[in-house]
């Protein structure tokens, strides 16, 4: 049993509409592949991309994937897998409703992207120490609100890297 996998459950997925015209069903099964993945080759077919957001419109999964998404990033991912999801985040904090969503009553998915990802705050920071702390900072810059604690872990890891060269 992983985090990922039970908050992959937590989600009533064909309840959800997503960015590709079908209901959010499928998604369940493309997140499994691609967690499974062990290579570029075995995500083919199975990105997150024009699903959850298109051109950063955002889809009414979205806000659904972002914890599961953060819960994979505890786990050991094929590094394609993990610059995706990383990738996705950042399009969904900073992305904006699709019209076909504000006008379904869903205005505010990139703030509900935010406020999921606040939760996995501990999460983005642990990776940001151990993996593409760039990416990471792209992130956190529209999620944290603690702009203290933002900038000593950006200066902390920079005068770590300048003292590992």
């Amino acid at each position: 049993m992983t985090a990922w996998r039970l908050e992959l459950g937590r989600h009533d997925w064909p309840a959800l509409r997503c960015g590709c015209g079908r209901s959010g069903a499928h998604l369940a099964e493309s997140f499994r592949r691609l967690l499974a993945a062990r290579g570029a080759r075995e995500t083919a077919g199975h990105t997150l991309e024009n699903h959850l957001e298109v051109q950063s419109m955002l889809f009414e999964v979205a806000p659904h994937a972002v914890p599961v998404m953060l819960a994979a990033l505890a786990e050991d991912l094929h590094d394609c897998v993990r610059r995706h999801f990383l990738g996705m985040l950042e399009y969904l904090v900073t992305g904006e409703s699709h019209r076909s969503e504000a006008e379904a009553g869903r205005p505010d998915l990139a703030e509900e992207c935010v406020a999921a990802a606040r939760e996995g705050i501990v999460t983005l920071y642990a990776e940001a120490v151990s993996g593409d702390a760039g990416a990471v900072f792209d992130i956190l810059e529209f999620v944290d609100e603690d702009e203290d604690r933002l900038e000593f872990y950006r200066s902390a890891l920079a005068a770590d890297r300048s003292e590992a060269r």
